[in-house]
């Protein structure tokens, strides 16, 4: 389901010659466990007649994790996420649990559920070391998967991507804020990620707030529509940090047509924001995770505070860009939220049921249980043991997914209104990407 932005659609829309459409996730952290649903979900084709290894048909299991999410991101132009890990074949890759590596199959199981552009500049970029980095880029070039924000050269690392979606050159820049406590090394020619630390870690060899503007205003001039994908803040923190907030409104006076950021493994607001030329953009402050393991043993209480499952909240964010006719500015046209809840049922399944991690669609688990329910309702007879505890059971997920929608909708400022009441589709959502 859309809950649609208001203030960004007009009363009456004439038919727009080009209209984009993007999605944008948030943070895809593979800790172990979330690697273990995958295996434990993997499925294989028939060993082929020459002999070999099976065939796997859905990613080696990560096909599974992503998969309640897909066809959203299939019916947009462009689907984006954080890529919080490196991406390298080394099975003896050291982890931890803030150490992370991923399988190329994950990768490869992104652009099966519709992602184009993933951010690699964040704090994770590192974890693997700089070979690491530069193998992780190779498994997504093989892939097809666009990528911003690291690069085997400093200049590579701040190159951003284009694409060219009905007539509309999107652009895409991103950089982090923090790299663990490393620093990018002296020499410009060797591995970098796109950095612009705090004034507390001005060492770390990044650039300053000024000089990123100034990227962005160089980039933004060079596509129709620059979204910028910042990895900043405080993690758990439901504000974001004062110096980000005005560096985001900054950016969006230097081009930026969207700022869109991670980090903080939790919701934070959503901001629309009128540059002084009168062009409207918008910020995201943190869109939370998307695939991780945190806040697995959250369990909802009628009356309980509910912070601990604010790190399992997420949200999808569909922007819409338009261009009124040929030669013409594009334009914000309508930004829509969908709430997402990280399934994860680490704790009271039934003995002998797989492990599970999924994102799902708060108001399509919703509607699937009001409508067991309802089932449930229209049996005759006293109801069995089996039935009532089926009963309370779902009674429980929804009272749960119902908290949990809420407390994401609250990042929506007042100005923004909850309007659309079922998921809609696009009729075309295959278009041509031009490099």
């Amino acid at each position: 389901m859309f809950a649609l932005v208001g203030w960004l659609v007009p009363a009456l829309v004439a038919a727009a010659p080009a209209r984009v459409e993007l999605v944008f996730g948030g943070d895809v952290i593979p800790h172990g466990e979330v690697k273990s649903v995958a295996r434990a979900h993997a499925r294989s084709g028939a060993v082929p007649p020459g002999g070999g290894a099976a065939p796997s048909l859905n990613y080696e299991g990560w096909g599974h994790v992503f998969g309640p999410l897909s066809d959203v991101l299939r019916t947009a132009d462009v689907g984006v996420v954080n890529l919080e890990t490196p991406v390298t074949d080394e099975r003896k890759a050291v982890t931890q649990e803030l150490i992370f590596n991923a399988p190329p199959a994950m990768a490869r199981a992104l652009v099966g559920a519709g992602v184009k552009v993933v951010s690699t500049g964040n704090n994770h970029a590192r974890d693997q070391h700089p070979e690491g980095m530069v193998e992780t880029l190779r498994h997504l070039d093989a892939v097809g998967l666009r990528h911003a924000g690291t690069g085997a050269t400093r200049d590579a690392a701040w190159t951003p991507v284009f694409m060219e979606v009905r007539g509309v050159r999107l652009g895409f820049l991103s950089f982090t804020r923090s790299l663990n406590g490393f620093s990018n090394p002296k020499d410009a020619n060797a591995p970098h990620a796109a950095l612009v630390p705090y004034p507390e870690h001005a060492s770390r060899r990044g650039v300053s707030e000024k000089e990123a503007v100034e990227r962005v205003r160089v980039a933004a001039a060079r596509c129709d529509a620059l979204f910028v994908l910042v990895h900043w803040g405080r993690e758990y923190a439901e504000a974001p940090h004062p110096l980000d907030r005005a560096l985001g409104q900054a950016l969006l006076e230097a081009g930026a047509f969207a700022v869109i950021g991670h980090h903080p493994h939790v919701l934070q607001p959503l901001e629309a924001y009128t540059t002084k030329s009168g062009r409207r953009g918008l910020i995201a402050y943190s869109l939370g995770n998307l695939v991780a393991n945190q806040g697995r043993f959250y369990k909802h209480r009628a009356g309980g505070a509910g912070t601990e499952g604010d790190k399992r909240d997420s949200l999808l964010l569909r922007v819409g860009v338009t261009r009124a006719e040929a030669g013409a500015p594009v334009a914000l046209a309508e930004v829509a939220v969908l709430p997402v809840w990280i399934e994860n049922n680490a704790t009271g399944r039934k003995a002998r049921a797989k492990r599970n991690i999924q994102p799902v669609l708060i108001d399509r688990e919703v509607e699937e249980v009001s409508r067991r329910l309802a089932s449930l309702a229209l049996r005759t007879g006293t109801p069995d043991k089996e039935t009532r505890a089926e009963k309370v059971a779902l009674e429980q997920r929804l009272a749960s997914a119902r908290y949990r929608r809420e407390r994401i909708l609250r990042m929506l400022p007042a100005e923004f209104r909850v309007a659309s009441p079922e998921l809609r589709r696009r009729e075309d959502a295959t278009a041509r990407v031009v490099p």
